[in-house]
């Protein structure tokens, strides 16, 4: 009962979040989630106040969220940039365990220098779901956004085995660089083939499960839920590096021939909504989890371990050692791919590539793997006086997640464009105006032959077929609320003429109303007398115009593909803006 009541109570928290980051806009919804789940430990006894397994933490967590990114990353991309991705998941890491190693045992020389490499080791591991969030949203360049995603991916092997190995050292005085090597190439090497393997099999039966014809897209998205699991669970009894397994397993399953088919359309459009609504519970559970601990872990340090200033003085320090580290080493890294690329170095130094290594240095935060790991840490250890050692050094490493995140949250923004935005320039947005309103316009000329209600109760001339069919006017509605999105971002002639559009389609939609009342007045025939217009017919009204509207929308879709082609050949839209807006359509008349 209490495992139930503490996952009810963590997806209450997960909605209270997504409400108040609504109102709470210069935050984002992970900082959001960590307040919260702080204010939660501070004032709520909860049944996670006894501690966080760290296995579980991977498993629930980590595992699903990690496949489900892996199937939709670019693998071109990763491999193209694998250089790259190595020098960070593998050089940097060690960079970082090092040099906030040293920093934190030059501030509290009590604490071994093997522990304090063992808290370097968990900095160098970055936050998957974090750095995920600010991919998507913000133009890193394709060549960062890939190194940003390959680190997250594969830097967690690195952190994890040289953790192990100084945190072994600091418990048994012994160290083993054969071993370190061993456990190294199992987790990274280990992991990468047997995911890969797993892969293999896991496309192999979804394969015969539609040869067979007992494919149901239910039965696809249970199992696509369970792979991350089962791969998890299999990979820790084969001794391997389980979370690289299940990123090879996700992306050799991106690989795979599919035979396109209706079915598999709608297989895939049901499983990325369930994917999608489930990655939103976790990222939300993980996130107010991280807050929860916050309480529990500062508390120790109140009685004797590090006082306040102690405290707050090494978590400012450490990160930004920790953020110097990284932006140095992506300035060194672009260097030399422009050496590599061009010959020169001078290119990684223009006006843009300075601020583009400062977002990569931003982009870095440390979260859920990175705290799994300090809690690892044995509770025995102790300070001189007595006070405990490991809430001391864990409550260091949880001013350095919250700071990082903070860093990235403000910093990334100010720095580089959002994606959205980046893509309206007033160039493709004056070409989508002009698609949209090619599509009213199509659907005012066709008003005439569709629609459910008939007759004529217009004065207008011009606009009685239009006032005529309230399918039509609810369609010329939806594109007219587009016009008034774009319209901000257009140049100024183009917004004024869409303005123009929109207002004369919101005027016709006013009018439906007036539609709905003359209908309401009138009377009908049944069983040879007139009798007042009732609820039934109204009813009936209602149905046969959400069929016209319906209908209506196919045709506009169907001539807003017909329109995006011809824009496409006569040069005004370029092929990638093409795609998208097609891509966009096609997702309507699925859904219609």
């Amino acid at each position: 009962m209490a495992a139930l009541e503490s996952v009810l109570f963590l997806l209450a928290a997960v909605v209270a979040s997504s409400i108040l980051d609504r109102l709470v806009r210069p935050l984002s919804l992970p900082l959001v989630q960590i307040a919260l789940g702080a204010l939660i430990g501070f004032f709520v006894a909860t049944p996670l106040e006894s501690g966080l397994d760290p296995e579980l933490l991977l498993i629930l967590f980590i595992a699903p969220l990690h496949f489900n990114e892996s199937r939709h990353a670019d693998p071109a991309a990763l491999w193209k940039n694998r250089l790259g991705i190595i020098s960070l998941a593998v050089g940097l890491v060690f960079a970082i365990a090092f040099s906030t190693g040293a920093v934190l045992h030059a501030l509290v020389p009590a604490i071994p220098l093997s522990l304090a490499f063992a808290f370097g080791a968990a900095m160098g591991s970055t936050d998957a779901v974090a750095v995920t969030e600010l991919s998507k949203d913000y133009r890193f360049g394709r060549r960062h956004e890939a190194l940003l995603t390959g680190e997250a991916f594969f830097n967690d092997v690195t952190g994890t085995v040289l953790f192990q190995l100084c945190a072994g050292l600091a418990a048994t005085g012994a160290l083993s660089l054969a071993h370190a090597g061993e456990e190294f190439a199992l987790d990274l090497l280990g992991g990468m083939v047997g995911g890969a393997i797993l892969g293999l099999a896991a496309w192999a039966l979804f394969a015969g499960i539609r040869r067979a014809g007992i494919d149901t897209p239910t039965l696809h998205v249970t199992l696509e839920l369970l792979l991350p699991f089962g791969i998890y669970l299999l990979a820790r009894q084969l001794h391997i590096g389980a979370v690289i397994a299940v990123v090879c397993a996700g992306l050799v399953m991106s690989l795979m021939p599919h035979r396109p088919s209706a079915a598999l359309a709608h297989q895939k459009l049901q499983s990325r909504g369930v994917w999608d609504t489930l990655s939103f519970i976790l990222n939300g559970v993980i996130f107010v989890i991280l807050g929860m601990q916050l309480p529990r872990i500062l508390h120790p340090v109140e009685e004797g371990g590090l006082g306040a200033a102690e405290l707050i003085g090494a978590v400012l320090l450490i990160t930004l050692v920790l953020e110097a580290v990284r932006f140095v080493w992506v300035v060194l890294m672009d260097a030399v791919h422009e050496k590599r690329a061009n010959g020169t170095v001078r290119s990684a130094f223009t006006a843009t590539s300075p601020k583009g290594a400062v977002a990569m240095a931003f982009a870095g935060p440390k979260g859920a793997i990175t705290l799994s790991l300090m809690l690892t840490m044995p509770a025995t250890l102790l300070f001189g006086n007595g006070a405990p050692m490991r809430e001391a050094i864990v409550s260091v490493a949880a001013g350095v997640i919250l700071c990082t995140l903070l860093l990235a949250d403000f910093a990334v923004p100010a720095l580089l464009p959002h994606k959205h935005e980046a893509k309206r320039t007033r160039e493709r947005t004056d070409a989508e105006i002009r698609l949209v309103e090619g599509v009213i316009a199509s659907i005012r000329e066709d008003a005439p032959n569709t629609g459910a209600v008939t007759g004529s109760r217009s004065t207008d001339a011009q606009e009685s077929h239009q006032v005529d069919e309230p399918a039509t006017a609810i369609v010329m509605k939806r594109y007219a609320d587009q016009l008034r999105e774009m319209a901000p971002h257009a140049s100024k002639d183009v917004a004024v003429r869409a303005r123009s559009v929109a207002d004369g389609c919101d005027r016709l939609y006013a009018r439906i109303e007036d539609v709905a009342a003359e209908l309401a007045e009138e009377t009908f025939e049944e069983e040879g007398s007139l009798i007042p217009f009732s609820v039934t017919a109204h009813l009936q009204e209602l149905r046969r115009t959400s069929d016209a509207v319906a209908d209506v929308q196919a045709q506009a879709l169907n001539r807003e593909l017909e329109l995006i082609r011809e824009m496409q050949a006569a040069g005004e839209l370029d092929g990638t803006q093409a795609k998208a807006l097609r891509n966009s359509v096609y997702i309507q008349q699925v859904a219609l």
